[in-house]
């Protein structure tokens, strides 16, 4: 398929929203040793397309102000959300950190599209291009400090309306990010009737308990974040920019799409039995979708590159040069609060994921798709089944600031999200906006993960999977994905 034409946004308006009331006067927020694993990180840039031709007639003058009185509502809970964050990382300046003021806010950019609305809300590819106008950007103060979290709405034209955010990694984690999304979508749905301070506090928190921000909750006893900020500050003084090599946009490859394949939930069972007859391994429906995307992302490298799935395994730097490789490896996060000790409160906002890194060289010279998967399932669930050891997320932990550069260089494929955030539920805005029809996760292109979440299709169940590929290594990808269910159901 050819590219789509571009379609650049006209913006209608641009404004800052405060928390409301306002926020006191809070201490600043320091980063925990969690939150500094993602320094450097390319921001979080999600897209929520509500498909409802009705929010679009007098938008502007009818559901734009409610929008907004209910974004200023959700922060005055998370006020951390409006602030800046401090941006060196550099010998003798003080660590980085969350600073608040009054009059501290998040920018807004309100937008119309003649982009088709329809198109860009599916499952197929499209190109990321088309994507990048309805994503909002992190403002910079000066060289010393950043917005933590901007805001776009973008208005199509007897169609719907997408909502994009942009948040820095480095500040909150997918589950501070999906508690923040819920109380705003609660506030949202209550300010019929209310004003806005009402509807604050009534809202205060009705399914969910505040956000806890006190960092004492976080403890650091083998001192990982002295250790993480002496990498921090090496990497940067040797100019390290290795996690440039996930960025996709920065390749001579060819043109970058995005697009989304679903595992029902009746696809995971029958890949489920198949890989526990071959490896006995009972492996989770996360696993199994991830094994999946790993094992096809793999085919379509060596079907760009040369080799097949009997063949040696060759790979791409960042000039397409090809490269021998003799593993792959995955790496995804594991939720740390309730295996911390003592646990952190669910609650907790920031960061507080671990990182578990999966290689295998079976999969590079494994035999077909099917056996590809079931060697990729039973990989990963082996890391997962060890997470039930005491202590072990954080057992590598002091490494993982360098880890991660390394898995960068190699192109390791990554998660991003969860379907236990459950971001289709959290943004239900309720009145003319519901759910909404598409979540995307764009910023993948930048990271080389797969976008996990929830399906959001009623009744359907499964998982859905967002991935950034040049578009010759998705259609690989896309074969994959045909053949490895029908070799299933002929096994079956």
């Amino acid at each position: 398929m050819a590219p789509g034409p571009l379609h650049p946004v006209t913006v209608l308006e641009q404004c800052d929203v405060s928390p409301s009331p306002a926020a006191g006067q809070p201490p600043a927020l320091p980063l925990t040793f969690f939150d500094l694993v993602f320094w450097g990180f390319p921001p979080v840039q999600r897209l929520f397309f509500y498909d409802n031709p009705d929010l679009v007639s007098g938008f502007t003058a009818g559901e734009l102000p409610r929008l907004k009185k209910s974004l200023a509502a959700a922060l005055h809970h998370f006020y951390p959300l409006a602030g800046k964050l401090t941006c060196e990382m550099t010998d003798g300046v003080a660590p980085p950190e969350v600073l608040f003021a009054h009059g501290d806010s998040v920018p807004l950019t309100v937008a119309v599209s003649a982009d088709d609305f329809g198109d860009l809300a599916g499952d197929h590819p499209r190109d990321t291009a088309r994507l990048r106008p309805l994503l909002p950007m992190l403002r910079k103060h000066g060289g010393q400090s950043q917005d933590v979290l901007a805001v776009q709405v973008t208005v199509f034209p007897r169609a719907g309306v997408c909502i994009g955010t942009t948040l820095h990694h480095a500040v909150a984690d997918g589950s501070s990010y999906a508690h923040f999304l819920r109380t705003w979508a609660s506030i949202h749905r209550r300010l019929g009737g209310l004003d806005v301070d009402e509807c604050t506090k009534a809202t205060a928190m009705d399914d969910d308990a505040p956000p806890l921000f006190d960092r004492a909750v976080v403890r650091d006893d083998a001192g990982l974040r002295e250790a993480f900020l002496r990498d921090h500050r090496a990497l940067a003084k040797s100019g390290d920019t290795c996690l440039d090599d996930w960025d996709l946009s920065r390749r001579s490859t060819g043109d970058v799409v995005l697009a989304t394949f679903r595992f029902t939930d009746t696809q995971l069972r029958a890949l489920g039995k198949h890989v526990e007859s071959e490896t006995s391994a009972r492996c989770s429906p996360y696993a199994l979708a991830c094994a999946a995307a790993w094992a096809g992302i793999v085919h379509a490298r060596r079907q760009r590159y040369g080799g097949d799935m009997d063949g040696e395994v060759v790979a791409g730097d960042m000039d397409g040069e090809v490269v021998a490789s003799s593993e792959e490896r995955f790496g995804f996060v594991t939720g740390c609060k309730p295996r911390a000790r003592p646990p952190i409160p669910a609650s907790y906002f920031g960061n507080c994921l671990g990182l578990c890194s999966v290689e295998s060289t079976r999969l590079v010279n494994g035999g077909g798709g099917l056996t590809a998967a079931s060697t990729a399932a039973a990989a990963i669930w082996r890391v997962i089944e060890e997470l039930g050891e005491e202590g072990r997320a954080l057992r590598d932990a002091r490494g993982w600031v360098r880890s991660v550069r390394e898995h960068a260089a190699a192109r390791a494929v990554t998660v991003a999200g969860s379907p236990k955030l459950r971001l289709y539920a959290a943004a239900d805005l309720g009145g003319a906006w519901g759910r909404p029809r598409k979540v995307e996760i764009v910023s993948v292109e930048r990271t080389g993960a797969l976008a996990l979440a929830e399906s959001g299709r009623d009744g359907e169940g499964g998982i859905e999977v967002g991935l950034a590929l040049p578009r010759a290594e998705m259609e690989a990808f896309r074969k994959f994905y045909v053949d490895l269910f029908d070799s299933l159901s002929a096994v079956s």
